[in-house]
């Protein structure tokens, strides 16, 4: 009988499983991340430095509490050691909770010569949205809510595991609420990770800080899933009343980018990109 007849024949659960075992064999990111030449290739990381920087992540994520799994800090560091050597700039986080994230992109902006800006009020989400009373996770079938003070790392705490695990030198913390702390940021930007729940908060960090976004670089998220925050991303009416563009729109929408099997929590936006890079393919004109 022939392999597909048997695979259609199978009960669901056993299909699954067997997509699943399947998908993390042909898509493993540690892997891809350490024997893949072009992974740092502007830097000059060998094998050898990043099976230790692998170590580190693993390290890290096993003593700091986090919101983001290891295959998304390898994602975000190929994404940094993808960056211009030529044209160094900051590297972004809002949201850090924890630090884990953090620790990641400090050993990444390390490594890159650039400075890691950290924004948190590092007292938890500002509020809950109460014009949003369930969020929407259609992909996942899930619903729920946030709260005040939910995700809070204490100041001292994520200066504490980026000194332990990270590099807290090439770090800046900076404390505040967004709507606040994001109006006084003037440098460049060219990596920003945004880890930051709320669709108010969303549109803050954009209102703030895609001006200094270079053209070409890419605005990460761990969002993915929740489609009122994906929303804003698509919303040509708010981006053009606050940003003078069209919405740049977002990929991974609804169901993240596939790092995973079943789903991600991260997705992108890319400013601007610069089109005369892509490739060109044979079945458009």
């Amino acid at each position: 009988m022939p392999l597909k007849k048997i695979y259609s024949s199978l009960p669901n659960s056993i299909k699954k499983k067997i997509d699943k075992l399947s998908f993390n064999f042909s898509h493993n990111i540690e892997e891809d991340f350490i024997f893949n030449s072009k992974v740092g290739k502007n830097y000059n990381l060998s094998t050898n430095d990043k099976k230790k920087i692998a170590q580190l992540l693993k390290h890290s994520i096993s003593n700091i509490a986090s919101a983001t799994d290891i295959n998304i800090h390898f994602l975000l560091l190929k994404t940094v050691f993808a960056l211009n050597p030529k044209r160094p700039s900051t590297i972004v986080e809002c949201g850090v909770f924890k630090g884990a994230t953090s620790v990641v992109l400090s050993i990444g902006a390390k490594i890159t010569g650039r400075k890691l800006i950290l924004y948190d009020s590092f007292e938890g989400l500002p509020d809950g949205e109460k014009n949003i009373s369930h969020r929407y996770y259609p992909h996942l079938r899930v619903t729920g809510s946030y709260k005040k003070g939910m995700y809070k790392g204490a100041f001292e705490e994520v200066k504490s595991n980026l000194l332990a695990y990270g590099d807290l030198d090439v770090c800046e913390l900076r404390k505040g609420f967004f709507n606040k702390s994001l109006k006084k940021h003037k440098e460049k930007i060219d990596f920003l990770f945004l880890d930051v729940d709320l669709v108010s908060s969303t549109k803050d960090c954009i209102l703030y800080l895609w001006d200094h976004l270079i053209n070409g670089s890419y605005c990460y998220t761990d969002d993915a899933c929740d489609i009122d925050v994906v929303k804003v991303w698509f919303d040509n009416k708010w981006w053009k009343k606050n940003l003078k563009c069209n919405a740049p729109g977002y990929i991974g929408s609804g169901c993240g980018i596939p790092i995973s099997f079943a789903h991600s929590s991260v997705g992108y936006s890319i400013k601007e990109a610069n089109l005369k890079k892509y490739n060109r393919i044979s079945w458009l004109a």
